[in-house]
């Protein structure tokens, strides 16, 4: 079969020049993470009927840590910095395009872990209908502003305004992937990310004696003018904390 070469629709266009003007992040560190206690919270929350899964307990207890130290939890754009009174989590879902369309949980450490599971089972058709209309009206009114230099000034003004990234992303972003063993999201729109691999056993080391563990690889992307290796360091082990069952302080 011969080449084929087609013209990029206005809608794709957008969202390639979008991914133009968002700064690639500063750094990321990882950690292994036991999943040993949140497997059994997972297992007695699945018995009240619950939709929960892993990625709703990892994501409450990220929400958790942030809401607790709020020297963590900000959003910076430009010459402006904004300490939410809530954290509202952006999780990316997969869509019809490379620009995975973004849910934001609103206040998600003030929700229950079901509470948390349950929205985002609900609203999945609703934020992936909301991308194909979105994407339906740039390809009809993209063509407005035909030069991709005139795009680029565009969405670099508005990625510059918190009250944009906060609607696009909330002030905090999530990236799932169930599939593979890491997951780095190096685009993103608040002053880090968290990657959340998939959980699957493993054997690590416990006591100098090779065990079985269900274990996950957290990734934390930086924003390295808001955080640093320290803050990413630390967001990751408090997140292991909590899901070892400690109670923040």
């Amino acid at each position: 079969m011969p080449d084929r070469a087609e013209s990029v629709d206005f809608a794709e266009r957008w969202l390639n020049d979008a991914f133009r003007v968002i700064e690639t992040p500063g750094g990321f560190a990882t950690l292994d993470v036991d999943m040993t206690r949140a497997r059994v919270t997972l297992d007695e929350l699945r018995k009240t009927g619950a939709p929960v899964t892993f990625n709703h307990v990892i994501i409450h207890a990220a929400a958790r840590v942030l809401a607790a130290r709020p020297e963590l939890h900000h959003l910076l754009a430009g010459s402006r910095r904004v300490h939410p009174e809530r954290v509202d989590i952006g999780m990316s879902v997969a869509g019809k395009t490379q620009f995975a369309p973004v849910m934001v949980i609103e206040d998600a450490a003030g929700k229950s872990i079901e509470a948390l599971a349950t929205e985002v089972q609900r609203r999945i058709p609703e934020v992936q209908a909301k991308e194909a209309k979105d994407l339906a009206s740039m390809r009809r009114w993209g063509w407005l502003i035909p030069f991709a230099w005139m795009r680029r000034l565009l969405l670099r003004w508005l990625f510059t305004r918190l009250w944009f990234r906060r609607q696009l992303s909330g002030s905090f972003q999530v990236s799932c992937l169930h599939t593979t063993d890491s997951v780095v999201p190096f685009l993103f729109n608040s002053a880090a990310a968290l990657g959340i691999a998939r959980v699957r056993d493993r054997v690590v080391a416990v006591g100098g004696q090779p065990v079985v563990r269900p274990m996950v690889t957290l990734t934390c992307c930086i924003d390295h003018k808001s955080w640093d290796g320290a803050r990413a360091g630390a967001f990751l082990n408090e997140i292991q904390k909590v899901l070892d069952g400690a109670t923040l302080e």
